[in-house]
């Protein structure tokens, strides 16, 4: 039950637009905390120019930031458009602020906002600071800029922490990284709700999306990244010659469009891409596919990737849907351990099209994976209404303690 009296208010900073379906961290977690009876303000990077500068989403006012159109991906323009980001962002949330009238908890997501989180805490224009760590930081600017610029923002980060109430991520990996910083750290993984997963059959779910509903079928449903490994995937598809078998990637990113074109190119249209869907119709696609293609770059710059946990992994447990990954990942450990789904040792693509055949044409072994998938997703909890109140309980934690100190 929703708790009543005064709602203290929560200013969650997000730097990419907080109504879209392929960033549902930010939303759950707003309405958790709704559910939980404070008041959720938004102030997001809107970098593709697809919200009103101020709407309402359920319960939740969203302020959309414009500095910059991104339509068309570059690094420039990212690096670019997150300076001007920062500097819209400090004089809208200190408007939003003077407007509340009382001093929030703000919740800044990634390092994109915890600059201007941090310096609002040091000049007491917030009672708690919570940083919501969704990547390994110096591993993700490693990998889109260089060392140079990744030590750089990692000083940054490391600095924040010292000045952070609680912070929050999605792995055990990065966990343990951040409380070198900050011992804090908890985690909170990107789990899906349990009333978000379809209750259809695979077949009846397979037919509303227009898939066949006899073939094997490998999807990959979220952004589309350099990191991932979709060219590794098209060259397994060419090489794929068992007409049942089909590729199935859903969403957009940077790589969008280079990868329909490669897909474009495999014979018999066993390569499908799909833009980006609902949130509901992501899962559907989850549920309706036989194998999760979760593999990422094995690179020595890729190591965001080899820590972090795609919403597709959990998503892809909570479905029943076996998942491939690569080794030397968190991952790796999380699949040999409950035994749902299998692991590369090389990206060699002939070895990996043995690996997906070996599992097509085993049925047994695909139910046996299946119910392991289930299985790990129910007992370790990996669902979000546990997660909800695990973020929840850390929130009336910091609460307590600063009603605490200004009582003293």
């Amino acid at each position: 039950m929703r708790a009543t009296g005064s709602a203290p208010a929560v200013v969650m900073l997000v730097a990419k637009g907080f109504q879209r379906p392929d960033i549902p961290r930010a939303r759950q977690e707003a309405d958790a905390l709704i559910e939980a009876g404070y008041s959720v303000h938004i102030i997001a990077w809107d970098r593709n120019l697809e919200f009103p500068p101020l709407e309402t989403v359920g319960e939740i006012t969203v302020r959309s930031l414009h500095p910059l159109n991104l339509r068309k991906f570059s690094k420039f323009g990212l690096a670019l458009g997150g300076i001007l980001f920062e500097i819209l962002l400090m004089f809208e949330t200190v408007e939003l602020i003077i407007r509340l009238g009382q001093r929030p908890i703000v919740h800044a997501h990634d390092i994109n906002t915890l600059p201007i989180a941090c310096l609002l805490r040091s000049l007491g224009l917030c009672s708690v600071l919570v940083y919501d760590c969704r990547e390994f930081t110096y591993g993700l600017y490693y990998e889109w800029f260089n060392s140079l610029v990744a030590s750089f923002v990692r000083v940054i980060e490391e600095r924040c922490l010292r000045y952070t109430d609680a912070v929050v991520t999605v792995s055990d990996p990065i966990a343990r990284y951040l409380r070198r910083f900050n011992p804090r750290t908890q985690v909170i993984y990107n789990c899906p709700r349990t009333r978000d997963i379809p209750t259809l059959t695979k077949k009846e779910v397979r037919a509303q999306l227009g898939l066949p509903t006899r073939d094997f079928i490998v999807s990959s449903v979220g952004t589309i990244r350099q990191d991932c490994k979709f060219d590794l995937l098209v060259e397994v598809a060419h090489l794929t010659k068992d007409g049942g078998i089909r590729y199935v990637v859903v969403g957009d990113g940077p790589m969008s469009d280079e990868l329909g074109d490669a897909a474009s190119k495999v014979t018999g249209n066993r390569f499908l891409v799909v833009p980006r869907v609902s949130r509901s119709d992501a899962l559907s696609y989850v549920f309706a596919s036989d194998l999760t293609w979760a593999v990422y770059q094995n690179r020595k710059e890729s190591m965001n990737p080899r820590m972090t946990i795609p919403w597709k992994f959990f998503e892809s447990l909570a479905c029943g849907v076996p998942v491939i990954v690569e080794s030397g990942t968190h991952r790796a450990e999380l699949v040999r351990a409950y035994k749902c789904g299998s692991v590369l040792e090389c990206d060699d693509a002939n070895s990996v099209l043995q690996e997906i055949l070996q599992i097509a044409h085993n049925p047994q072994q695909q139910v046996k994976m299946s119910a392991n998938a289930r299985g790990a997703s129910v007992a370790m909890g990996y669902n979000w209404e546990t997660m909800s109140a695990k973020l929840v309980g850390i929130y009336r934690g910091l609460r307590g303690s600063e009603i605490r100190g200004r009582q003293t």
